[in-house]
C-alpha cells in the first residue's frame, strides 16, 4: 500500500492538527467514533484508487484521507456506516475527481460529501444527537451501536439558538461538553489545532479572520444576540480552520482572500437566519467556493489594468 499513496508534507500536518480532535471525540462519544474514521477513510481511499490506478504514476494522494477525516468528524456518531460511505464515495468522485483530481476541484470534497448526506438523510444528520460523556474515563470505555445511540438524543447548542431555547453553558461549549457532529464541538481544541496550522504555515490567517469578522459582524445585525454563542454553536469554527483554509478551493487573490472570507461569513448568518436550515456554514461555503473564480477573476483583471495605466 505504501507505493499507491502519494505523500503530502502539508496534509500530513493537517491529519497530525485532527489527531488531539480525535482523541476527544472519542472520550466524548466512544469508539464508534474511530469505526466511523476508519470506514470513511477506507471507503475514500478505494474510491480515489479505482480513478487513478490506470493513469500514469496514478497514486492517491494524502489529501484524501484529510478529505475523509474532516468528512466524518462533521458527522454525528450515531449515523449508519454506509452512509458515512456514502458521503465519502460523493466527496471523492463528485468533490473531487469529476473536476480532473487533486488539485483542479473548485469545491472542498468534504463538504459536498456532508452537504449530499445532510440533504439526503436529513433525520439521521439532523434529529439523532448524541448526549456526551462527561467524565473521565468517559467514551474510553465505551462502544455502542449506531440503534443504542439513536435512543440517547439531545439537542444540539445551535438547535438551542434556533428554537429560542436556553442554550448550554459558555464554558460547556468552549471546552465542548455538548452534542453535536463527532469533532465540531470542542472550540478549544479547534482554536489550538488552527493555531498550529498557520504557525506551520499550513494555513493561511487570512480567510479566517475575515469570516469570523464577517460572521460576528452579520450576526449582530441580524440577532443582536450574544455573538460568542453563535460562533460556538455549530459546525463554524471547525469549517473556518479547516476547511475555509482549503488552498485549493479558496480564493488566489491576495484581496480576493479577504472577500471570500467575507462572503462566507455572510452567507453562514444569512443561511442560518431565513433558512430551515439550522446550520449555514457548510452551504454558505459551497457559495464561497462558486463565487471565487469569479472573484480572482476581477480582482486580476483590474490590477492588470491599473497597472497598465501606471496606477
Amino acid at each position: 500500500m505504501k507505493n499507491m499513496i502519494l505523500k503530502q508534507t502539508v496534509m500530513n500536518k493537517v491529519l497530525f492538527a485532527l489527531f488531539p480532535i480525535i482523541l476527544f471525540s472519542i472520550f466524548l462519544f466512544g469508539w464508534r467514533v474511530l469505526t466511523i474514521l476508519l470506514f470513511s477513510n477506507l471507503t475514500s481511499f478505494l474510491t480515489e484508487y479505482l480513478m487513478v490506478r490506470k493513469k500514469p504514476n496514478g497514486k492517491v494522494t494524502t489529501a484524501c484521507f484529510v478529505t475523509a477525516t474532516l468528512l466524518a468528524l462533521t458527522l454525528p456518531v450515531s449515523i449508519p456506516l454506509w452512509m458515512a460511505g456514502v458521503a465519502s464515495v460523493i466527496a471523492i468522485l463528485f468533490g473531487k475527481m469529476v473536476f480532473g483530481g487533486f488539485g483542479t476541484n473548485v469545491f472542498n470534497p468534504a463538504i459536498v460529501g456532508r452537504t449530499f448526506v445532510y440533504i439526503s438523510f436529513p433525520k439521521e444528520m439532523t434529529v439523532n444527537w448524541t448526549a456526551p460523556f462527561t467524565k473521565f474515563p468517559g467514551g474510553y470505555l465505551h462502544y455502542q451501536t449506531a440503534d443504542a445511540l439513536e435512543k440517547i438524543t439531545t439537542a444540539t447548542p445551535i438547535a438551542h439558538l434556533k428554537n429560542g431555547i436556553d442554550i448550554p453553558p459558555i464554558s460547556n461549549m468552549f471546552f465542548g461538553l455538548t452534542s453535536g457532529s463527532i469533532g465540531e464541538t470542542s472550540a478549544l481544541l479547534i482554536l489550538l489545532s488552527g493555531l498550529y496550522l498557520v504557525i506551520t504555515k499550513t494555513a493561511k490567517w487570512q480567510p479566517i479572520v475575515a469570516c469570523i469578522f464577517s460572521f460576528s459582524l452579520f450576526t449582530q445585525v441580524f440577532y443582536h444576540g450574544s455573538i460568542l454563542q453563535n460562533i460556538l454553536s455549530g459546525g463554524l469554527l471547525f469549517g473556518t480552520i479547516f476547511m475555509i483554509t482549503d488552498p485549493i478551493s479558496m480564493a488566489k487573490t491576495k484581496y480576493g482572500i479577504w472577500i471570500y472570507g467575507i462572503l462566507v461569513g455572510f452567507f453562514t448568518v444569512f443561511i442560518r437566519k431565513f433558512s430551515l436550515f439550522a446550520e449555514g456554514f457548510m452551504f454558505a461555503l459551497l457559495l464561497g467556493n462558486t463565487f471565487m473564480p469569479i472573484i480572482d477573476f476581477t480582482i486580476q483583471k483590474l490590477t492588470t489594468k491599473q497597472v497598465k495605466q501606471g496606477v
